[in-house]
């Protein structure tokens, strides 16, 4: 170990002591470029394990609730009819943790401030002082790690040690189980047994974890059983798209996430009347793409051990998923009013329960 420290520093005193010398060594200018440098590639290895439930958990759930009924009327006149649903999204305990990532290996847009910083966190990690991956919380969790920077692997005086954070901190949560929406929607009709449904929502703050959220969503649903006589229950096939945006400030830096998401999914459902009572059941394909950014600062107890903050670094967030999605539910008919309740079965557990009003009845 002290072999390896020997070279270590002389390796230093070669290469790099001509450039610290004119830089002043660790001064607070180079380690705020440093810091600025770092912390970026630190955020943007772990921002899609941070962020990415917050992201999926609340567009899942905001996507639910399309149908509640399988029944197009087959008269090709004009109606439409008024829905608004309560929307409850559970989030998976493997959505409140994740392995986040210290980098230690060299990039090709690393500065010598970054490189040389890198030096001594491979050599702490070869020598087991630090751990490169860790497990730590997303947004929907507790309380995170804490990178430890090895200060006792940074050949500079202890005055110049000063500018450089004991720790930084990688993630903490909320501790959140579940995240909430409405969502209202306009369902006109019908055309040759088709519908189209229409929601749009402006930026509002149903849910202070998801923070700024709206949205507008298309579908168009398609009666196919109305073809035929023989059907004693009405299904239907339908595809629908979404798009959403998030604004949020979280975490002990107050960070802003800004994410854009598109949302695409196809199903098909089917529904039997008896009188009042209507079950419904549907499978569903969905696709989820967003992309987004993730601006930070240092957090306040860094800020106050340094006395110097980083300028804001963005760190660009890009997800995609894809899960097939089982919903099952019941609509509960009063004139043209209607209560319903349902349950998505995927990835995640989506719970819904809403009521509209039909303003006209071509039934």
């Amino acid at each position: 170990m002290q072999m390896y420290r020997f070279r270590l520093i002389l390796f230093y005193l070669l290469f790099f002591l001509p450039f610290f010398i004119a830089r002043s060594q660790f001064d607070q200018a180079t380690t705020k470029k440093l810091l600025e440098n770092y912390s970026l590639q630190l955020f943007e290895g772990n921002a899609a394990g941070y962020m990415g439930p917050l992201v999926i958990v609340s567009n899942v759930g905001a996507n639910h609730g399309f149908f509640e009924s399988a029944h197009v009327p087959k008269i090709d006149v004009f109606h439409f009819e008024l829905s608004v649903q309560s929307v409850f999204s559970w989030v998976r305990n493997d959505q409140k943790n994740f392995t986040g990532y210290v980098p230690i290996e060299d990039q090709p847009n690393d500065g010598p401030e970054v490189r040389l910083f890198k030096l001594f966190l491979r050599a702490a990690a070869k020598n087991g002082d630090l751990q490169s991956e860790l497990q730590t919380s997303t947004v929907f969790g507790g309380p995170g790690s804490w990178f430890r920077i090895p200060k006792n692997y940074i050949p500079v005086p202890a005055e110049q040690l000063k500018n450089i954070p004991d720790s930084l901190q990688l993630t903490t949560g909320i501790s959140r189980d579940f995240v909430f929406a409405g969502v209202p929607q306009v369902s006109l009709g019908t055309y040759r047994n088709t519908q189209l449904l229409l929601r749009f929502i402006p930026k509002v703050t149903f849910d202070t974890a998801v923070g700024k959220f709206s949205f507008f969503g298309v579908a168009v649903k398609h009666a196919f059983t109305n073809w035929f006589e023989q059907f004693s229950i009405d299904a239907a096939v339908m595809v629908s798209y979404q798009h959403s945006t998030i604004d949020n400030m979280v975490g002990v830096t107050k960070a802003k996430l800004a994410a854009q998401t598109d949302m695409f999914s196809a199903n098909i459902h089917a529904s039997k009347r008896f009188n009042w009572f209507e079950p419904f059941l549907g499978i569903s394909y969905e696709h989820l793409q967003s992309n987004g950014s993730y601006t930070f600062t240092l957090p306040a107890n860094v800020v106050s051990q340094i006395g110097y903050d980083i300028d804001p670094q963005q760190a660009k967030i890009a997800l995609a998923d894809n899960a097939v999605k089982v919903t099952l539910g019941s609509s509960f008919h009063w004139g043209l009013a209607s209560l319903f309740i349902s349950a998505g079965i995927s990835k995640q557990f989506v719970l819904g329960a809403g009521l509209s009003y039909a303003f006209s009845n071509p039934f």
